[in-house]
């Protein structure tokens, strides 16, 4: 496919694209993924009366290359309310330090985990939203129980997130094993750890715990070492 994408407009919100077959709508997206839902010829999205979904995604490069422009629409004050594509896709990811199964209650002893990982307190990111749904995982990144999160005061401090993401991921880490991976022998999995946005539930939006990057990145990655290990051998 011809990639229009490059040649004809600059990615906004809302956008309305050929891809993959179908015609896709442009929900949000950074510098390395994009969001986005299937619509009809009115340019409506198909889920639009789900209140929960995971989105579509795939990486902005593999859009750009297999994508072509179709016009320009702007999200209704509705949708821009309900999926908040304001709010960043990816946060609080690390690569130096993974999940731990300590309470870390004490103040000194969630300092100390932090330190640990060359973290600073002022470089955690927070989220300009009262509801947000956080998504633990095991380390097979299996999704486990959902768990609503409510600030009062309408937003939560990085701070606040990062200690109430250790605090729900850390029944689900196994510390002889400081990495994500389906493979119960892989010694090469996924570490670090990091906050990644999935979709809505009950409209309000959600993000799964897990690594250094998303797993889509991951898995794109292991895929295309995979490829060029494979061509090595042949």
């Amino acid at each position: 496919m011809c990639n229009f994408f490059k040649k004809t407009t600059t990615m906004k919100i809302g956008d309305v694209f050929s891809f993959s077959e179908n015609r896709t709508r442009i929900l949000m997206f950074d510098d390395k993924e994009i969001f986005y839902g299937t619509v009809g010829e009115n340019d409506n999205f198909v889920y639009s009366k789900y209140k929960t979904m995971r989105y579509y995604r795939t990486s902005r490069e593999y859009f750009n290359e297999n994508s072509s422009f179709i016009k320009s629409l702007k999200l209704t004050e509705k949708e821009l309310q309900i999926h908040r594509p304001d709010l960043p896709l990816r946060l609080n990811c690390f690569t130096s330090v993974f999940w731990t199964n300590d309470s870390l209650e004490k103040e000194i002893d969630y300092l100390s985990f932090l330190k640990t990982g060359g973290i600073s307190k002022d470089e955690l990111e927070g989220l300009d939203n009262s509801k947000v749904v956080i998504i633990p995982n095991s380390q097979q990144q299996s999704n486990k129980k959902p768990i609503l999160l409510v600030n009062k005061n309408g937003s939560f401090s990085g701070q606040e997130i990062m200690k109430r993401t250790l605090r729900i991921q850390r029944e689900y880490v196994k510390v002889d094993k400081p990495y994500f991976s389906r493979l119960k022998k892989d010694t090469k999995g996924l570490s670090g750890i990091g906050m990644y946005r999935l979709g809505i539930i009950g409209n309000v939006p959600s993000y799964y715990l897990g690594g250094e990057m998303s797993m889509m990145e991951w898995e794109s990655r292991s895929f295309l070492l995979e490829e060029k290990e494979l061509h090595t051998i042949t």
